[in-house]
């Protein structure tokens, strides 16, 4: 993601081979789900996808250690990142 630390919001850049299921969620440190961000069918190609920092309920989350974690098809990874308020 960049830029990492952010402050308000980041862009997750990522690329995908083949048409699949991709899902994009943010955590917090201590797993718990904040936001689902991505869980659709993508195409093959590069994605870029926003985070304004804030919930699923809309309210912004505090300041902290993030971690959001891709998975598309058989393949998974999970980043860490900084949001600074």
């Amino acid at each position: 993601n960049y830029p990492n630390p952010f402050n308000p919001s980041t862009i997750i850049r990522f690329d995908i081979q083949d048409r699949t299921l991709v899902n994009l969620v943010i955590y917090d440190v201590l797993g718990k789900r904040i936001k689902t961000l991505v869980n659709q069918q993508l195409n093959a190609g590069g994605k870029t996808v926003d985070w304004d920092g804030y919930d699923e309920s809309g309210k912004p989350v505090s300041a902290g250690v993030y971690l959001y974690r891709i998975t598309a098809g058989e393949y998974t990874e999970t980043w860490k990142m900084l949001l600074l308020r």
